[in-house]
């Protein structure tokens, strides 16, 4: 579906077009979070997490993507000197049916010049215009990407708005049954289809007042979009986008944010010293490399993290475990455990996961087993294995939070570096305009 309205050129398509991931991958790595979650659903689009009849593909810019994609390439006629006019897009991943994991991300080309300094301090007490401004890009074209942004949001509240009660589609069964349950509760956590009560300022349209639905959650914000477009008012419309925390966040914590770190896979750091200790501890300990394959594995790492994770999620996700193998029996090629193959069954004694929008997720280490090195090792290996999943730029990412000290020396280890701060959060879309 194509709308041309004020001025703007918004899609909304059930899987991404090729132009609109060659796109994205030349805004990487800023634009990595969003092209990750396109390409995992162009690549498995009938696996049930790759897309479900509720996905939505989202752009907005005043230029098609071919136009801003053939900027990108140097084809267009440029302006002043020769250089081709910046052309601006934001572009997003929507399926609200996935509650309660995440149900968007969102990019948009302001996040290529947000000024970053590691330095300065995480949190939100740090000076947005100090941290999270984009001093690069003059703020007419700022303010430009804030309203590309805000159409997605306004999309998005139709998308919210004409969303069923009753899920269809999703098939049949237990894992069904959850996720029915999970939109029921959705629904009442997000407010769905609940009529917002209108609010009249002398100067401003009447609007939605706040606190009311719908609200949808968005994972991997940027820090320049929250303190741009969430904590500052907006001249667009003249007062901020409600968000709130998610569920997950303490009471006696404000907000949580988290780092972005960046990897390359061709230089992940495990060196052949650490590689053959590796392989003698595993052989001492009878470990075997194998992935998270069962409801019982998933059952370990559901226990092992406060973050919801549901069932057919993490058995669909590409993943790697080490097993300590109970039995007997041999080990696999190269140490592969071949666990289903072979009879070989025991507890899984670490393993990590490639989430949908690529990231290393759920990395996890039995304490009885850390100071082996198994988390360096499983990071790396979940990530050189599996990005090709997803597309063959390389590149790797972690989302850390700011005080998780131990996740951050792994990252840091293995040749990670920090490339920008994020954060979850329920946007409330009642106070996002008028829907488009």
């Amino acid at each position: 579906m194509t709308i041309t309205k004020e001025g703007l050129h918004l899609l909304d398509t059930p899987l991404p077009s090729s132009s609109l991931l060659t796109l994205l991958s030349q805004h990487l790595p800023h634009s990595l979070p969003v092209l990750r979650r396109l390409q995992y659903a162009a690549n498995f689009p009938d696996n049930g997490l790759g897309t479900t009849p509720y996905s939505h593909v989202l752009y907005a810019s005043r230029f098609s993507v071919e136009e801003c994609l053939a900027t990108r390439e140097g084809k267009a006629d440029g302006k002043g000197e020769g250089k081709p006019e910046r052309k601006h897009f934001a572009a997003a991943f929507v399926d609200l049916s996935r509650f309660p994991e995440t149900q968007v991300w969102v990019y948009s080309s302001l996040e290529d010049y947000g000024v970053f300094d590691p330095e300065a301090g995480p949190g939100t007490g740090v000076s947005s215009a100090d941290v999270f401004g984009s001093h690069s890009l003059p703020e007419e074209e700022a303010r430009e990407c804030d309203g590309y942004l805000l159409a997605l949001l306004r999309r998005m509240k139709t998308i919210a708005q004409q969303m069923p009660v009753h899920l269809e589609g999703l098939g049949e069964g237990a894992m069904a049954e959850t996720r029915q349950k999970n939109w029921m509760g959705a629904r009442e956590y997000l407010c769905m289809n609940t009529p917002s009560p209108s609010i009249t300022t002398s100067d401003s349209e009447p609007r939605p007042g706040p606190e009311q639905g719908p609200k949808v959650m968005i994972g991997s914000l940027a820090e320049i979009h929250r303190h741009r477009l969430f904590l500052s008012p907006n001249p667009t419309f003249g007062h901020t986008v409600k968000m709130h925390k998610t569920a997950n966040i303490p009471d006696d914590i404000d907000w949580e944010v988290c780092q972005k770190w960046l990897f390359r896979t061709e230089s992940l750091v495990f060196s052949p010293e650490k590689e053959a200790l590796l392989e003698k501890t595993m052989a001492e300990e009878g470990l075997v490399w194998d992935s998270v394959r069962t409801p019982k594995d998933v059952r370990l790492v559901q226990s092992r993290t406060a973050i919801k994770r549901q069932e057919d999620t993490l058995l669909g996700l590409p993943s790697v475990a080490i097993r300590k193998i109970t039995g007997g029996g041999e080990r696999g090629e190269e140490g592969i455990g071949h666990g289903e193959e072979k009879g070989k069954e025991g507890e899984m004694v670490a393993w990590g996961f490639m989430a949908l929008d690529g990231t290393l997720m759920t990395l996890h280490v039995e304490d009885q087993y850390r100071g082996k090195g198994l988390a360096k090792a499983v990071a790396c290996k979940v990530m050189t294995d599996h990005i090709r999943d997803y597309g063959n730029d390389g590149w790797g990412a972690a989302d850390v939070f700011v005080d998780n000290v131990r996740s951050q020396g792994v990252c840091k280890s293995i040749g990670g570096r920090v490339g920008w701060l994020l954060s979850w959060a329920v946007v409330d879309l009642a106070t996002v305009g008028n829907a488009l």
